[in-house]
């Protein structure tokens, strides 16, 4: 018996488990905890569904995982007729879109959407994709091919106990196809209304068995919404929006039990942007990124290190009347964690991780804000009896703040105000109990914090004869706390899979970018603050159905109540931040899909009830009603041949253009994509 899968499961377990499956495990064990270097394949053969090791560390089925969890698959994905991830999103029930431009949306998930949503961590096989500028995922760089992804797993809820920093309202992991375990080769060409073109290329190559790269790269460039813009919301023209991306991932195997990661990424893009002052500007993004992994199988468990560092490129409002501002910051992550099970009944995960992230100050130059944190943290999954488990994390950080470099005369602080640390616990506890085989009640609570981003803790430095703004040493993390709990019951004949949550949110210091005051030689300055709590309470329905003949249908339908409490300086949707009202009370998602041989038949509904949404007004927000609305997104396709389909797709095709935000109102889409699989 392999030493590893009697580490793992234990004697008893390997002997109750049988030498087949010990074999296949065996192969599947070596993996990173949010990564992609396992045999998801193998895994889903096994399981006869897609699995996720997110959350536990070990294989688990969705019903199994301790937290509420959606899973969209490569073939979700692929019939969706969505040409980005955000499109993809937008059709998952509990996940709120602000969809502001042809290539600008905002994703969150059970509400708190915004510009620049900042409240949920996203990330690719591991890696962190969102920018710590503003805290935020430009998706539009995200430098990965909609044919590369395996599957995408949304976790919702504060996860930061098993997920780090800023996994504060949720969870979005990207897993991609491992190049050594899956041979994914594909071509895509789309072309479509607003003057959409482009294409995407991924291809896997295996140097023998024990060595394999995969390679992808794409683009696609197109015009923006023509629609009009509210008054004061423009500040640049609309320009032509583009985005190119490479991506090259390889795998070494030295042997069964030890295997190197390495990968590289870049990516550049220009479009148009809603900033946090709700105001549009043309920016240029740029990315980049290089990452090496180490994982090992031993009698002490299964070990892994990695080391990555994500350069990220800003440049905001080229062609504004003030000089652009341009963000240029680094981050460079190293993490160490060690899964091992003392008993056929216990699961333990240990780690380390040590985070340092860097950017001058813009647009006045001199100045630099460092931030670095140490962190550890401990899970322990408990499988009381075959019918009850029990998940237990916790996590504690040290985050310090440094400047260096020159300071503005008139400027509110002193490089020594940044020397400062605080220390922030975090934890995720969850218990699943199946009293019978088509039933499964969860329990879980947990905290979150979402750090403020580097733009908030003193890069941006704006000086300007009638305006300054700056960030502040001062702010402090928010912090949320969740409570939640569900059921899932399955009818096997049909099968039909129903889901319910009820989950109870607050939220502590909430962050604002604006709000504060500071009074100088030279004026007032405009600060970020910590500006009041907020609460939440909702409900998620799920019906579901994969396997009644031909179809495929599903409803989701979240009901949601926030309450805000501001501190009296931020009442009335002050500092852009108004979650109470901007928040959608109800939002119904459905969708059916048919198959046979040779089409495939897609639908997808979308409806939300009224909200109020923000506008620029100054040095505050505006609210402006914006009406419910219901959207149809749809996908034909027909298979030429096994390896070869021609599809054509729709997005919001319930009218030519339709108000969705307090923004622009978007447009209507039709594409049509070739595709080739070989």
């Amino acid at each position: 018996m392999n030493p590893a899968f009697e580490n793992i499961f234990g004697k008893s377990g390997a002997a109750v488990i049988g030498r087949p499956l010990a074999i296949l495990l065996t192969a599947l064990l070596p993996s990173a905890l949010h990564g992609q270097s396992m045999d998801y394949g193998a895994l889903e053969r096994l399981f006869r569904e897609p699995v996720t090791t997110s959350v536990a560390g070990s294989p688990q089925r969705v019903s199994d995982v301790p937290a509420t969890m959606e899973i969209i698959t490569a073939e979700d994905i692929r019939r969706s007729g969505a040409k980005d991830i955000p499109g993809v999103l937008r059709h998952v029930g509990g996940v709120d879109t602000l969809e502001w431009g042809n290539d600008n949306i905002d994703v969150s998930v059970r509400g708190y959407n915004q510009a620049l949503s900042a409240r949920l961590l996203v990330l690719v096989d591991g890696r962190q994709v969102y920018t710590d500028d503003y805290g935020y995922t430009p998706w539009s760089s995200v430098p990965v091919e909609l044919d590369m992804i395996r599957q995408i797993e949304i976790i919702k809820g504060p996860n930061s106990a098993l997920f780090g920093f800023n996994a504060a309202g949720g969870v979005i992991n990207i897993i991609t196809y491992s190049p050594l375990y899956d041979n994914v080769n594909a071509i895509s060409s789309t072309d479509g209304t607003q003057g959409m073109a482009g294409g995407s290329v991924v291809a896997t190559h295996k140097f023998g068995k024990d060595v394999a790269v995969r390679l992808s790269m794409g683009g696609d460039s197109n015009t923006d919404f023509s629609t009009s813009i509210p008054a004061g919301m423009e500040v640049t023209p609309r320009e032509r929006q583009y985005h190119a991306r490479i991506n090259i991932n390889s795998v070494i195997r030295f042997n069964d039990r030890m295997q190197l990661g390495l990968e590289a990424t870049h990516s550049v893009a220009q479009l148009n942007e809603i900033e946090p002052s709700y105001q549009l500007y043309s920016d240029e993004h740029g990315t980049d990124s290089v990452r090496v992994q180490l994982t090992a199988d031993n009698r002490l468990g299964l070990l892994q290190a990695s080391v990555y560092t994500n350069w990220t490129r800003v440049t905001a409002g080229s062609g504004a009347a003030n000089p652009p501002i341009i963000l240029n910051d680094r981050i460079t992550v190293a993490e160490a964690h060690d899964i091992f099970k003392p008993g056929i009944h216990h699961t333990l995960r240990l780690a380390a991780e040590y985070r340092f992230k860097t950017e001058g100050t813009t647009p006045i130059t001199g100045g630099r804000v460092d931030e670095d944190v140490w962190a550890v943290s401990g899970m322990w999954n408990w499988t009381v009896t075959p019918s009850i488990s029990l998940i237990n994390a916790v996590r504690v950080d040290r985050q310090s703040l440094e400047r260096e470099g020159a300071v503005p005369f008139g400027y509110p602080f002193i490089n020594a105000d940044w020397n400062r640390s605080y220390i922030q616990p975090s934890y995720n506890s969850g218990l699943v109990w199946k009293p019978t085989e088509v039933d499964s009640l969860r329990l879980a609570a947990g905290r979150g914090t979402q750090l403020p981003s580097l733009v908030e803790s003193g890069s941006l430095v704006l000086i300007t004869p009638f305006y300054s703004s700056t960030g502040s040493p001062f702010l402090n993390p928010t912090n949320i706390d969740s409570y939640e709990v569900g059921w899932d019951h399955t009818l096997p004949r049909p099968h039909i899979v129903f889901r319910v949550s009820a989950f109870h949110q607050r939220s502590e210091n909430l962050q604002a970018i604006s709000g504060g005051v500071a009074i100088t030689a030279i004026g007032l300055y405009s600060l970020p603050s910590n500006i009041g709590s907020s609460n939440a309470n909702g409900l998620e329905f799920g019906l579901r159905s994969s396997r009644l003949n031909n179809y495929r249908w599903s409803v989701d339908y979240r009901p949601e109540w926030i309450a805000d409490h501001f501190l009296p300086f931020a009442q009335n949707g002050a500092a852009f931040t108004d979650y109470q009202h901007t928040t959608p009370h109800n939002l119904l998602k459905a969708s059916l899909g048919w198959t046979n041989s040779k089409w495939e038949m897609d639908g997808y509904f979308h409806y939300q009830s009224g909200t109020l949404g923000i506008q620029f007004s100054g040095l505050a927000g505006a609210l402006t009603p914006v009406g419910g609305f219901a959207s149809l997104d749809t996908r034909v396709a027909y298979n030429l041949t096994n390896r070869m389909t021609w599809s054509i797709s729709g997005q919001n095709l319930t009218l030519a253009s339709q108000l969705q935000t307090a923004g622009p109102a978007i447009e209507r889409r039709v594409l049509g994509t070739m595709s080739m699989h070989f």
